[in-house]
């Protein structure tokens, strides 16, 4: 169930069945020539309410649409918060649903920029409010199928990459532009850096989206995806989150 399309008494006698709320949180950001900026917040969008779709005791909220994207603001259409204002934005957002009585949430994230200020944010409204709060950000639940099914090599599936751009393919053909795809597997400078979204992440180096450096605003390789294979990963990402959202539930 969506979260907008309850009354206030029906949001009443959620909290009297102890519903679990699922929060998306994505981003309105550069993916480069081909896709949309709205490519962060379609995905996780879809991914939750696919994840969470015919589940009775489980809401999704509307999307947190806008995230911590300063690195990509040297390309046209990117918007972004400030640290600060995000995790004020968090918290107040958590602070409402718990002021109501819910005290499952989960936050599903759908932006790398995000990471820190939701497990931060998290960790602090566990202890302030003494709600159960999971988080996850909803691509990593790929991993599997991404090792199945990428034509790409290692590093093809970061930012606008193989990944998101089939997921975008079989979710919205109409706004992807293949004819503007172009390959740019970016170096790491070591391997326990973020190689792509589904390898590596435990050296934490930030960096800039920029013209010198990814002159189209992609980290990847989009040019193999398809729709076929962005199938697969959304059902197969949406399967695993709909598993931990019924963990979740059965507390």
């Amino acid at each position: 169930m969506l979260w907008e399309e309850l009354s206030w008494t029906q949001h009443e006698e959620m909290v009297k069945k102890g519903a679990t709320v699922v929060m998306p949180f994505a981003a309105i950001e550069q993916h480069g020539p081909h896709n949309p900026v709205v490519v962060d917040t379609c995905l996780v969008t879809n991914v939750c309410r696919k994840a969470a779709e015919g589940l009775d005791n489980v809401l999704v909220t509307p999307t947190m649409w806008a995230g911590l994207s300063p690195h990509h603001m040297e390309f046209a259409g990117t918007l972004t918060f400030s640290l600060e204002t995000y995790t004020a934005v968090i918290q107040d957002l958590v602070h409402s649903v718990a002021g109501h009585g819910y005290e499952k949430v989960f936050l599903v994230n759908g932006h790398g920029g995000n990471v820190a200020a939701l497990q931060a944010a998290a960790l602090q409204l566990k202890h302030e409010l003494g709600i159960e709060i999971w988080m996850i950000t909803y691509f990593k639940l790929g991993n599997e199928i991404a090792g199945e099914l990428r034509k790409s090599e290692i590093g093809g599936m970061a930012h606008s990459g193989e990944y998101e751009t089939a997921m975008m393919l079989h979710l919205r053909p109409d706004l992807v532009n293949m004819d503007a795809t172009q390959k740019n597997i970016w170096p790491r400078a070591h391997p326990l850096q973020v190689q792509d979204m589904h390898h590596g992440g435990l050296l934490n180096v930030p960096a800039d989206f920029t013209r010198d450096t990814k002159p189209t605003g992609v980290s990847g390789d989009p040019t193999v995806a398809t729709a076929e294979n962005g199938a697969q990963f959304f059902e197969a990402t949406s399967a695993r989150l709909r598993e931990l959202i019924q963990t979740l539930a059965a507390k």
